[in-house]
């Protein structure tokens, strides 16, 4: 282990917290490749990565008393795996693994469940909703979502998408969300 490391280590596990909060940014200057490449053979995907490792970084912050005998680089990865990464990985598994085959009819429900605009609609209504919302997309999010709708599997999305299987779940998590946003927005200006 560098000095540098070290040395933000004995910083982020002092009792003061000035001292702490100057050893955190050399501390995540240090660590941040390391755990971000860590992160990206679980994920797949550099935003959601990133994302974790953020939350990771606010808990080690919270309470570093973890990391206060750390000896080595490896020590300190399975460290920081173990007692803060762990749990934020598995909310995001959690999270992507919702990749069951939906209809036309269990998108519409699942992006405008709470808003009651299904019983305020007509289905025609409703479809030029969602073909506003679609129409609004990204081509590569509107792409994913045709195929998902087709009934392809999230690894036949990615071949055809030419990327990963993770990043495509990634991908149709964050564009159903955007049409449960849009579908809000829609019924919000009636």
């Amino acid at each position: 282990m560098n000095r540098r490391l070290r040395n933000a280590l004995k910083g982020l596990t002092a009792p003061d917290d000035d001292r702490r909060r100057r050893a955190m940014e050399p501390f995540v200057r240090e660590t941040f490749q390391m755990f971000i490449r860590y992160l990206y053979r679980y994920l797949g995907n550099e935003v959601e990565c990133e994302d974790v490792l953020e939350d990771v970084y606010g808990d080690i912050w919270q309470n570093p008393d973890r990391l206060r005998d750390v000896a080595g680089e490896r020590h300190l990865l399975r460290t920081v795996y173990l007692y803060y990464m762990r749990k934020r990985l598995r909310e995001v598994y959690r999270r992507m693994n919702r990749h069951l085959y939906l209809s036309q009819n269990d998108l519409s429900n699942l992006t405008a469940p709470e808003l009651g605009i299904l019983d305020t609609m007509s289905q025609s209504e409703l479809k030029e909703a969602l073909g506003l919302a679609l129409g609004r997309l990204k081509a590569r999010e509107r792409r994913a979502i045709e195929l998902w709708l087709d009934g392809m599997s999230v690894r036949a999305i990615a071949n055809e998408l030419k990327t990963t299987v993770g990043a495509v779940k990634m991908l149709k998590f964050r564009t159903i969300l955007k049409l449960k946003k849009m579908m809000s927005e829609y019924c919000h200006e009636e």
